[in-house]
């Protein structure tokens, strides 16, 4: 297996921290504000949520399809946009599926084969986005390990950190990449963990603090990403700059896009 830099799993060792609204935005940020060639994957095959925020609720071919039923994952693959794309895992419980050993099987049937799916798609993005199931299951490590860099979502608070040294004492064991740590949903209270003491105690760069934001859950409930729903939102703009730091640019805000652009959004 050869890692591939353009490819980046988004990973949370605990669940509800925001892993998923994070991966949606960034590949939202990454292909509208710079223009980049995004590819989303859900990799989050039991748990699957990633097409949700994208209005692809039940779509004909998954991640799974690609197994299961013979399809090229190409086939798999929904615009959203003209620079985004998305892979969506499946919702649905299939009858075969309702045996945990069946589920178990499928699971590793799948993740084994992520090298060879993503291989050739490496080349045709420029940057790939695995949104990964929480913790440390297997379908997550799969994930982990096909991929260029991780990027690890957090809430600053207590239970969520001690998660965090978990994750990245198991990355730098593995040999895997670790870009660094996205905090989301600040709110600036005094009784969270603060940037600098995250750093200095985990050793771990902070790449982007994401303000906490009452649109959020509204774009959610849209079922389109908060950087396409209010583009000058504070978590909008907060995801546009995460997106700037992965690139090693800066992002410049644009009043007059932010309040007159309209983003062109097409699903196939």
């Amino acid at each position: 297996m050869v890692r591939k830099s353009n490819i980046i799993a988004v990973i949370s060792p605990k669940g509800g921290v925001g892993k998923t609204v994070t991966t949606a935005n960034l590949a939202a940020a990454l292909s509208g504000e710079f223009n980049k060639k995004v590819l989303a994957v859900d990799t989050n095959v039991s748990s699957a949520s990633l097409g949700l925020h994208f209005d692809i609720f039940y779509p004909k071919k998954t991640i799974h399809d690609t197994l299961t039923k013979g399809f090229h994952i190409k086939q798999a693959i929904y615009a959203y946009g003209k620079n985004l794309h998305i892979i969506p895992a499946s919702i649905k419980i299939k009858k075969m599926d309702r045996n945990i050993n069946n589920v178990r099987k499928n699971i590793i049937k799948l993740v084994e084969n992520y090298d060879s799916m993503l291989n050739d798609l490496s080349k045709e993005y420029d940057i790939i986005l695995l949104d990964c199931a929480p913790g440390f299951d297997l379908e997550a490590i799969a994930a982990m390990h096909v991929a260029g860099g991780l990027i690890i979502v957090a809430n600053p608070e207590y239970p969520s950190m001690v998660s965090v040294a978990k994750a990245i004492e198991y990355a730098r064991n593995a040999g895997v990449p670790l870009g660094g740590l996205v905090l989301n949903k600040v709110r600036g209270k005094q009784y969270e963990i603060k940037k600098n003491h995250i750093e200095n105690s985990l050793k771990i760069k902070v790449l982007q603090e994401i303000p906490f934001d009452k649109k959020v859950p509204e774009s959610i409930a849209k079922k389109i990403p908060i950087v396409f729903f209010k583009p000058s939102s504070k978590a909008s703009r907060a995801y546009k700059e995460l997106a700037g730091t992965i690139l090693g640019r800066k992002y410049k805000s644009s009043w007059v896009r932010e309040i007159f652009g309209k983003w062109r959004i097409k699903k196939r």
